[in-house]
C-alpha cells in the first residue's frame, strides 16, 4: 500500500508478521492484525508494507517457516500468539521460535510486538517471568486505565480503554514491575493488557487481543461450545462478559443451556449467530487504531524514515 502526507511521499515501513498460529498463509490471525494496522496507517497517512512468516511451531526454528535473513530487515515485527498446549511455558513448542526471534532481532529491529502466548514466552526469555494458569479461561472485554501517562504509545487514549481478552494464563502485574517491565494499560484485579520494555519500544507485550474483530469473541465461544460437545474439553465455556446487550445475552445463554442439556452438537447449526452479533456492545477498534497509529509513528521516528 502507498500513502502520501501533505503531498510528500514517505518510504514505507516494513512490518514483519510472524504467525505462530499456523503454517498456512492468510489465516485469521494474519488477517486481523493486517486489517488493524492498515486501518491505523491509512488514518495517519503512513505507508506500510507487510512481510509474512507463517510458522509451524512444532518444527525446529531453522525449519519452522521463517526466513531469518529477511526477518531482521523489518522496521517492526508482530508475533502472534498460539493456543497453549502445555501447563508451563518452558515446555511450549513455540518457545524456541520466540527465543530465536529475540536473539536474531536484538539491536536490529526497532520494535517487536508480542501477542498473547508469544508475549508470555518473550517475558520468560527476556526476564525469567513465568505465566500462571488461571482457574478458568479469562474471556471478557475489560476496561483499562492508562498507567504510564506521557508514554507516546498510549497518547490520545482515555481511561476505560476496552480490550478483549481470551486466555488461560497470566503474568501478574507486580512481577512486571519487579522485572523493570513497564505496564502501559492496566485493569482491575492485577490484570494488564499492554506493557513495554524499559526503553518503551524495543519489546511490547500484549496479553489482550486489540486486533480482534467485534465478532471474534462470539465465534471463539461457538468454537469452544463445539469442542466441549465433541468431548475435546471438560469445561463448558463461559460467555464473555460484558460483551452482549441483555436480550442477546439471554438468548445465547438459553441456547447454550439447551445444548448443555441435550449434548447435541447438531444444535450448533442453528445457533442464533445473527441475533447475537446484532447485540454486541463493545467496540475497541477506535482505541486499537489509536494504539497502532502511535506505534507506527514511534517506529518511524526511531528509524528516521526519510521522505522522498
Amino acid at each position: 500500500m502507498s500513502h502520501t502526507s501533505h503531498g510528500a511521499e514517505r518510504a514505507a515501513l516494513r512490518i514483519g508478521l510472524v504467525d505462530l498460529m499456523s503454517a498456512v498463509p492468510n489465516r485469521p490471525a494474519q488477517k486481523m492484525f493486517r486489517s488493524a494496522v492498515e486501518s491505523a496507517a491509512t488514518a495517519d497517512g503512513l505507508p506500510i508494507t507487510f512481510d509474512y512468516h507463517a510458522v509451524d511451531p512444532l518444527c525446529a526454528p531453522e525449519h519452522c517457516g521463517i526466513d531469518w535473513r529477511r526477518l531482521v530487515t523489518a522496521d517492526a515485527l508482530i508475533v502472534t500468539g498460539s493456543e497453549p498446549t502445555r501447563l508451563d511455558i518452558e515446555s511450549e513448542p513455540a518457545l524456541a521460535v520466540v527465543r530465536r526471534i529475540i536473539e536474531d532481532t536484538a539491536d536490529r529491529v526497532p520494535s517487536t510486538l508480542f501477542s498473547c502466548q508469544s508475549a508470555h514466552a518473550a517475558l520468560y526469555v527476556l526476564y525469567g517471568l513465568r505465566r500462571r494458569r488461571l482457574p478458568d479461561k479469562y474471556t471478557e472485554v475489560s476496561a483499562h486505565r492508562v498507567s504510564a501517562p506521557g508514554q507516546p504509545l498510549t497518547a490520545g487514549m482515555s481511561d476505560g480503554v476496552p480490550v478483549p481478552h481470551s486466555r488461560w494464563n497470566s503474568v501478574p502485574t507486580e512481577e512486571l514491575h519487579r522485572a523493570g517491565v513497564v505496564p502501559l494499560l492496566e485493569a482491575d484485579g492485577d490484570n494488564w493488557h499492554l506493557a513495554a520494555s524499559p526503553d518503551g519500544l524495543r519489546q511490547l507485550f500484549c496479553q489482550g487481543h486489540p486486533e480482534y474483530r467485534r465478532d471474534t469473541l462470539l465465534r471463539e465461544y461457538q468454537r469452544d461450545l463445539r469442542r466441549h460437545l465433541a468431548g475435546e474439553t471438560d469445561e463448558f465455556p463461559e460467555l464473555p462478559e460484558p460483551y452482549l446487550d441483555e436480550p442477546a445475552r439471554e438468548l445465547v445463554l438459553r441456547y447454550a443451556e439447551k445444548m448443555r442439556e441435550q449434548r447435541d452438537i447438531a444444535l450448533l447449526s442453528s445457533f442464533p449467530t445473527e441475533s447475537a452479533m446484532a447485540g454486541i456492545l463493545a467496540d475497541w477498534q477506535p482505541d486499537t487504531r489509536r494504539f497502532f497509529g502511535n506505534w507506527l509513528h514511534a517506529v518511524a521516528g526511531s528509524t528516521a524514515r526519510p521522505t522522498t
